[in-house]
């Protein structure tokens, strides 16, 4: 079909330049990893057990056998598992804070056999031929997407999905703040998954081909850096320096308590902290670091629409919360 010249105009954006340029583009991360998948030789997957519940969905979805693997505090395999030539295993770069154990330790001991999933690392880059995952939708505000960089090559086009309705919760953020919109948000969320699997809409695809990346990454870097000083000494977690962009700073507190009483504190103060797969808690098997990551972690938002100021509230929130003030 020949393409409209002329009528009313649609929503215009900047034209930037592509993050990922060889990245294809999916309605979110889940089904990239599905597309993968079902395109790829691979039976038997490695998931960690400390992952989004989605990710073990699109592998059963795919026909693929799923076993789960143990993290430690560091949120690194108990024991890397020997792979036979239809096996991978799939590890997330948590919070954007682990590429430096990726590239020393895994993609040398797993070369050919990994997966890399950086939804919470969007400026992570792939490693040469290791399959890898992104969700944009973390870091920017998008209304869906996600990209696979490095997937086989027989991985058929898909229709493009349709991101219409599913700008509301954006738009009513920006003029209303949060609090209104937070339903229609989750009904976002549940419209993707019903979805099934498509290719990135026009609209995601522009918006993200017109973003200041580099600005975006300063900023996140940053204000990580302005919670780092004024909170590391209370961290659980042993942070590093040299982290390309984080999602959020991952704030390991000692106890489930703990850490609702200080959520519960921030939210009084409209300061919105998410938590992570909740749902990971009903099962027994759940081993005793990833229960730990999942009942007492604070991922504190350090994203590009704030500055110094903003993370030394939510710095100063979190030091009044625990008495240390």
């Amino acid at each position: 079909m020949a393409m409209a010249i002329g009528g009313f105009f649609e929503l215009e954006f900047n034209r930037g330049t592509t993050l990922y340029p060889q990245a294809l583009g999916f309605n979110s991360a889940r089904f990239a990893l599905q597309a993968l998948l079902q395109a790829s030789v691979i039976k038997r997957l490695y998931l960690p057990d400390y992952t989004c519940s989605t990710m073990h969905d699109a592998a059963l979805r795919s026909g693929v056998e799923v076993v789960r693997y143990p993290v430690d505090d560091q949120l690194q395999p108990v024991e890397l598992p020997t792979l036979n030539a239809d096996e991978h295993l799939q590890y997330v770069n948590y919070f954007g804070l682990k590429d430096d154990y990726i590239r020393q330790r895994l993609w040398p001991a797993l070369s050919g056999r990994l997966i890399i999933d950086n939804a919470q690392s969007l400026f992570s880059a792939p490693l040469d031929g290791v399959p890898t995952l992104y969700s944009p939708r973390k870091f920017v505000g998008v209304p869906d997407g996600g990209w696979l960089v490095n997937g086989p090559a027989d991985i058929p086009g898909l229709e493009p999905g349709s991101s219409e309705g599913r700008t509301r919760a954006l738009i009513g953020r920006l003029e209303a703040g949060p609090e209104p919109f937070y339903g229609t948000f989750i009904e976002v969320e549940h419209s993707i998954r019903d979805e099934g699997m498509r290719g990135m809409s026009a609209l995601t695809a522009r918006l993200l081909d017109g973003l200041d990346y580099s600005r975006i990454r300063a900023r996140r870097q940053a204000n990580f850096a302005v919670l780092r000083e004024r909170l590391d000494g209370l961290n659980g977690f042993s942070l590093f320096a040299g982290v390309s962009a984080p999602m959020v700073y991952p704030l390991l507190l000692a106890s489930a308590e703990q850490a609702n009483q200080v959520r519960s504190a921030l939210q009084q103060q409209r300061i919105y902290v998410a938590t992570y797969w909740r749902e990971l808690l009903d099962d027994p098997a759940l081993g005793a670091a990833a229960r730990r990551w999942t009942e007492c972690m604070l991922p504190l938002p350090i994203d590009q629409r704030y500055d110094d100021g903003d993370m030394e509230r939510v710095a100063g929130a979190v030091l009044q919360a625990l008495g240390r003030t």
